[in-house]
């Protein structure tokens, strides 16, 4: 076990952090204003992801901003906490260790850093790390982010932004994040549980969920459709390439419209599964509750996430079909077309939008079988 890094304290001239002068992001008044529906705990953390990006970026490490708390640079406004930082590079693991040792003793913000075993897929080239901060709310003051990062730059079309959220978190640090149309088409990617996704039985019911979340956001910023199809055949082929598979396309659509599929019969986790028991929708129904504590608001239903699945498949429809154009794609999404098949009476029938974008995608599939 690697051991932890410690800070010194009693280095002279020690850089407390580069957050914006005018304003203590970090102070237990500021985190309190900005938890929105989610927790004091959640929001300190994305405040020290943030924080952790300026200092990864300042201390001159060449990577990718990716991931959940992403979205809190992308989205304008972001919806929901993450609890780590995703980032790719094609650094190596020491050159990465080193800069944390470095943004420990020189900035001071990070007291600790400890080697993290990657779990999920530990054949990845991934490196995992926890760095720890003192904290204002967990019980023994200890509180911690975890960095992820893919040892491999991902094939996005990319962009530099300020490191900032709004009111929550501000710095003058530039760092390098995906367009949406590229992390739509990475995200994709994750939702399959047959395919490339997340793995059932994992205890990861919520993760799906946020992804799920994260693409019907991100497709409000009115990406070319174009431009995800061709993150989406970028990021399988490096996904294939990193895990040896041969995973082809139309299995990863097929399976992930089927995934997205699994919640239309069902009226959410207080009906039960109602007679349309599966893994994938038990696991859809155990974790709706814990992904809607990330969220800044309140009130997230199994209707809402029929929506977002719905907008999700729409997208992977779209994006299988070659004709399909950007405003045929937008006008989809906003409700100002209709689908010439209709489904079968009771499905979505209180969702008109949800069913709406269903009887699209029948329209647009090549893969019927989710019907």
């Amino acid at each position: 076990m690697h051991t932890i890094k410690q800070s010194d304290d009693t280095q002279p001239g020690k850089v407390k952090s580069i957050m914006a002068e005018q304003s203590d992001y970090f102070s237990r008044e500021h985190i309190v204003s900005c938890k929105f529906n989610a927790s004091e705990i959640l929001a300190e953390q994305a405040i020290h992801c943030l924080e952790l990006v300026a200092e990864l970026a300042r201390k001159g490490l060449s990577f990718q901003f990716k991931g959940g708390n992403s979205l809190l640079m992308l989205l304008e406004p972001p919806e929901r906490f993450s609890i780590d930082v995703d980032i790719a590079t094609d650094c190596t693991r020491e050159e990465i260790e080193s800069i944390l040792d470095t943004i420990v003793n020189e900035f001071g913000r990070f007291s600790a850093w400890e080697k993290r075993q990657h779990k999920t897929k530990p054949w990845l080239p991934m490196s995992s790390y926890y760095l720890y901060y003192k904290s204002h709310f967990e019980p023994d003051e200890h509180g911690s982010i975890m960095l992820d990062v893919q040892l491999r730059r991902s094939p996005y079309r990319t962009q530099w932004k300020q490191v900032a959220c709004g009111t929550l978190y501000s710095s003058v640090v530039l760092a390098e994040v995906p367009l949406s149309s590229s992390i739509i088409g990475d995200k994709l990617l994750t939702l399959g549980p047959s395919t490339l996704g997340i793995p059932l039985g994992k205890g990861k019911e919520a993760q799906r969920l946020k992804h799920v979340f994260d693409i019907s956001r991100l497709l409000h910023t009115n990406p070319s459709i174009a431009e995800i199809k061709n993150s989406f055949l970028a990021c399988l082929k490096q996904e294939n390439s990193i895990q040896g598979k041969e995973i082809q396309v139309e299995n990863v659509v097929k399976d992930t419209l089927s995934f997205c599929w699994s919640v239309v019969h069902n009226d959410g986790p207080e009906c039960g599964a109602s007679g349309q028991s599966s893994p994938v929708l038990n696991e859809n129904l155990q974790g709706i509750n814990a992904f809607a504590k990330h969220l800044f608001k309140p009130g997230y239903s199994w209707r809402d996430l029929q929506v977002d699945m719905a907008r999700v498949a729409l997208c992977v429809a779209a994006m299988e079909m070659e004709q399909i154009t950007d405003l045929q794609f937008l006008d989809a999404l906003t409700g100002k077309c209709e689908g010439r098949v209709r489904l079968n009476d009771g499905i979505l029938s209180n969702n008109s939008y949800a069913r709406n974008c269903w009887e699209i995608v029948s329209d647009w599939s090549n893969n019927e079988t989710f019907l």
